[in-house]
């Protein structure tokens, strides 16, 4: 069943009550009397309003948890209290405006730095069909260089997934890697990658081992899903590297390429490794690979 912004809001505002107990009660004051005018006010007062703390209690549970949005689920379990205020009062503001997309990209325009994150990620949480206003405020923080901006922008964000075109969405994970902004984020990374980004993927790769520095994990595993010519080589290599979570990366990478030429050197690593995990990854790797 399609769930509603309304809905997504009210949600959101449960996981804040049971959090925030007594003080949600300044929430409840706010949302009955913002507007426009009064919010950027209530936006500032948040922080000491509520406090920071993690918005889902148990450390165990915050990869997982997620707020259920008309696009689909978003991730929410490393909001803080006060993050999850700020994004709730501007999307309850902006939703009763006529153009919501619109009032969110004003209320970002005029906003500190947690007032456009607040604005970025309530794009998932209002109710209007006007796809292009809201990806103006995605774009904008796209050419920022601000990493709190262009994550709440590109990442964990089910509108962004969904409406970024292929161009848009390929340059939006090529400037988050340059600009050390985690990819692992982007909803719908492998499902999207295609044959350009996959060959964007290994030239930054060459210039992140070129200069000796680390290639983060999700690199590897997007590009072998459409893989350049060496990309196989390289990764049956990684196989012997000495930590288990790059031996990890590789086998999982391997998984995607399907190259029926590693399955020897896939297979004799399986009978040499002994971490658990990596010879999880190794058996999938085998069981996707085509004879």
């Amino acid at each position: 069943m399609s769930v509603t912004p309304a809905q997504s809001r009210a949600a959101l505002q449960a996981m804040l009550d049971a959090r925030l107990e007594e003080k949600a009660a300044w929430l409840h004051a706010r949302l009955a009397h913002a507007d426009v005018e009064s919010v950027g006010r209530m936006l500032l007062e948040a922080g000491p309003a509520v406090g920071r703390r993690p918005l889902v209690a148990a450390f165990a549970e915050r990869d997982a948890a997620r707020l259920d949005t008309a696009l689909g689920p978003m991730p929410v379990g490393h909001w803080r209290t006060d993050e999850a205020v700020r994004t709730l009062l501007v999307a309850h503001v902006a939703d009763l405006t006529e153009r919501p997309f619109h009032t969110l990209y004003q209320l970002y325009d005029q906003g500190d730095t947690d007032a456009r994150v607040a604005a970025l990620r309530a794009v998932n949480l209002v109710n209007d069909d006007r796809v292009a206003d809201g990806l103006e405020i995605i774009h904008d923080a796209g050419r920022t260089y601000l990493a709190e901006l262009m994550s709440a922008g590109w990442t964990k964000s089910p509108f962004s997934s969904a409406h970024l075109s292929d161009f848009e969405f390929r340059k939006a994970v090529l400037k988050a890697l340059f600009c050390d902004v985690p990819v692992e984020g982007f909803m719908g990374l492998e499902q999207r990658a295609d044959a350009e980004l996959a060959k964007s993927l290994c030239a930054y790769a060459d210039e992140r081992v070129a200069a000796g520095r680390p290639v983060p994990k999700p690199v590897w595993i997007v590009a072998a899903l459409h893989p350049r010519p060496g990309l196989v080589a390289r990764l049956i290599g990684m196989l012997e590297n000495p930590l288990p979570d790059e031996r990890q990366v590789a086998a999982t990478a391997l998984a995607n390429a399907r190259d029926s030429r590693a399955l020897p050197f896939i297979g004799e690593r399986l009978e040499r490794e002994q971490d658990a995990t990596v010879r999880a990854a190794l058996q999938r790797a085998i069981e996707a690979t085509p004879r």
